[in-house]
């Protein structure tokens, strides 16, 4: 029995290739998908997981940020020629994401030289990546008193701390960078997040859509945005978002379509 069920979705999977051939690798439509989540599927989604909010929905994690000048002339970065040598070598590293060998190159530039900000936003880069996000978020702050310029840092800083569970902090990282910086789906989107959770369900859908109007194909930024306004009421507006994010590849809008949305 279990090599005819296996047999069978092999096929299903065969005849939709076929389909997304003949169409010429298009999408496939609304219909189709609800007709290929019937077939796969074989049962509903439990009555108290449509119905449950997570307590601190997932961060999107982000790409390295680095700064608008990639490599500062000598006119704006105050490194010794010593410490230039060390600091060019770790960011070097960090761009070749060997995070782990970069901090040693780092730690030194800034033992030579600790007035300049980019060497601890680099370091922070590279304690990030290796998950050490408190002392990230130390040299993220660092980075800003020495060089208060480099708006970014907040971003990375607020990521760190969303990894940390400090939320409160991270939402004021999040705003004060929006506050400077808005074209970043990113950032309105974890800021949406953060709004979310806190029940600032409106504020959450001005940040969702600000991220869709920077990033169209957002599927996770409609998916939430429907979330949002199914909070409020507003069921119309939560069953286009689901419908979008379906559409756009967001399997778990369809279990909010089949629960909200009248087809």
């Amino acid at each position: 029995m279990d090599i005819l069920i296996i047999a069978g979705i092999a096929l299903i999977i065969v005849l939709v290739v076929l389909i997304l051939i003949k169409r010429g690798n298009k999408r496939i439509n609304y219909k189709d998908r609800i007709k290929l989540e019937n077939i796969l599927e074989n049962e509903e989604l439990p009555e108290k997981e449509a119905n449950k909010t997570t307590k601190k929905p997932p961060p999107e994690s982000p790409d390295v940020f680095r700064p608008k000048e990639i490599v500062p002339d000598d006119s704006k970065i105050k490194l010794t020629d010593e410490s230039l040598k060390y600091y060019n070598k770790g960011v070097a590293l960090v761009k070749e994401k060997k995070y782990d060998e970069s901090i040693p190159y780092l730690n030194t530039a800034i033992r030579l030289n600790s007035s300049e900000g980019i060497a601890y936003y680099y370091r922070g880069i590279a304690k990030s990546k290796l998950n050490l996000f408190r002392a990230a978020i130390d040299d993220f702050t660092d980075a800003m008193l020495h060089q208060l310029k480099n708006v970014d840092a907040f971003f990375q800083r607020g990521y760190a701390r969303l990894k940390i569970d400090d939320n409160e902090n991270a939402l004021l990282d999040f705003k004060h960078y929006i506050s400077i910086e808005k074209n970043n789906p990113k950032a309105f989107y974890q800021k949406g997040l953060l709004e979310y959770e806190k029940e600032n369900f409106q504020i959450a859908i001005e940040d969702f859509t600000n991220a869709i109007i920077l990033k169209p194909d957002h599927e996770s930024a409609y998916f939430k945005r429907g979330m949002a306004k199914q909070k409020i009421g507003d069921i119309i507006g939560c069953c286009k978002d689901f419908k979008i994010a379906f559409d756009k590849g967001n399997l778990e809008a369809y279990h909010y379509i089949k629960k909200y949305c009248d087809e």
